[in-house]
Parts: C-alpha cells; structure tokens; sequence
C-alpha cells in the first residue's frame, strides 16, 4: 500500500483535483450568478497547474530533455508562484467580494500586498532556491491569509442569521476545508529538509499526511459545491 501510494503520488492527488473540478462544471449553472462562479474557474485552474508540473516527467529522455541541467529541471518554481502565492492570492480575492464587512475587507486587502511584497523580497533574496526547493516562509505568510480568510468569514457568520443555514453555503465549505488543509500542511514544510530515500518511514509518514489533508479539502468542496444553496452576493 505505501508503495502504490508512492509511485502514484501526483495521479492519485490529480484525480481527487478533477473530481472537484467536473462537479463545478456539472453545477456551474447552479452557481452561475454567484460568486461561486470564480471558485469553480479556480479548481479547473487547480487542475491546470498541476497538468502543467509535470513537465519534468518529459525532461529526463522526453521531449523536454533540453531542460535536463537547467533552472527548470525541477518544478519547485512553478508551484512556488502557482499555489504558494497564486493560489493564497486568489482565496483573498475570493474572500474580499464574499465578506459583508468593509473593515474585514480592507484588513484583508492590505495583508495580501504585505504578502505578495513579501513573497517577492523572499525570491529575490535567494533566486537558486527558487528553482531548487520551496520557502517555508512564503507558506507561513500565506497561511495567515488563509487564517484571515476562515476567521472573517465565521465572525460575519456568527454575527448574522446565516448562521442557522450555514451548512447550506458553499462558503463554509470551503471556509473550512482551506483552514483545515493550512493548518495541517504549513508545519510540514519544515521537514522536508529531512526527506531523503535512506528514511523511507518518515518519507512514507509525509505522503500520507500530504494526500489525507488534500483528500479532505477537495472531498470538502465537492461535497459543499453538491449540496449547497447558491447564495444572492
């Protein structure tokens, strides 16, 4: 089992990416005059970034074998701008047309250029790494995005009568499924210094938890795109 896990790692992590993706599509005119709309563009976009990672598997004896050797061999890059920050961008900009609250927004849109600034000082501060490993500290910033994100959106919650049909909105749905995952997931980028193959345990251990917490976030906002309510915005 841990082996069929790992070598099927990206396909098995693909697969649960265009799960949530088609059943945006299927549901799209269902939340076609919503917000919601730009959440469902975003798990295809999801999709996309993931399709296009893996290049690399055509660089060594592929059609991209003239990368072999280059910055681009590997795809740290490419998830480092498009999910590190691409992804944490789109859930602010997400979240400031969802939030009722114009200080909540505000507080919101001006955390988010701290982070961008930010995540661009950290690149520039060390461009070898950029294409050799990812920044744990461009996962912590964007993860007191995501924080703001869930908090705002609970307290709005908390303070009006959409409370008493939370559970049919989207929003906690996906509230809840990015707080979960973020949570869990930027501690681990501390230790994946220590991933080698000489310590497959603690290789295997890292797999797990990484494909349990993507599992439950897409899983989640199947689940919430399904049975949601589409909500006037």
């Amino acid at each position: 089992m841990s082996n069929f896990i790992f070598e099927n790692y990206s396909n098995l992590i693909l697969s649960v990416e265009v799960l949530a993706a088609i059943t945006g599509v299927i549901l799209y005119k269902k939340h076609s005059h919503t917000n919601t709309k730009y959440f469902i563009g975003f798990l295809c976009y999801v999709v996309l970034l993931s399709i296009v990672g893996k290049y690399t598997y055509l660089i060594k004896d592929g059609i991209l074998s003239f990368l072999e050797g280059t910055l681009l061999n590997k795809n740290f890059w490419w998830f480092t701008l498009s999910w590190q920050i691409g992804a944490v961008y789109f859930f602010s900009w997400y979240y400031q047309k969802t939030l009722k609250t114009e200080l909540n927004v505000k507080i919101l849109k001006y955390s988010t250029y701290i982070f961008l600034l930010i995540s661009l000082c950290i690149i520039l501060s060390d461009l070898d790494a950029f294409f050799k490993g990812s920044f744990p500290l461009i996962s912590i910033y964007g993860s007191f995005i995501i924080l703001q994100c869930a908090f705002f959106y609970y307290f709005e919650i908390l303070q009006s009568d959409a409370i008493l049909s939370f559970h049919k909105s989207v929003n906690f749905y996906i509230s809840t499924a990015i707080l979960v995952f973020w949570l869990i997931k930027t501690p681990l980028v501390f230790y994946e210094m220590y991933l080698n193959k000489d310590d497959l345990d603690f290789v295997y251990l890292n797999s797990y938890i990484n494909i349990t917490v993507i599992y439950i976030m897409y899983l989640t906002f199947t689940v919430g795109l399904i049975v949601s309510k589409p909500e006037d915005d």
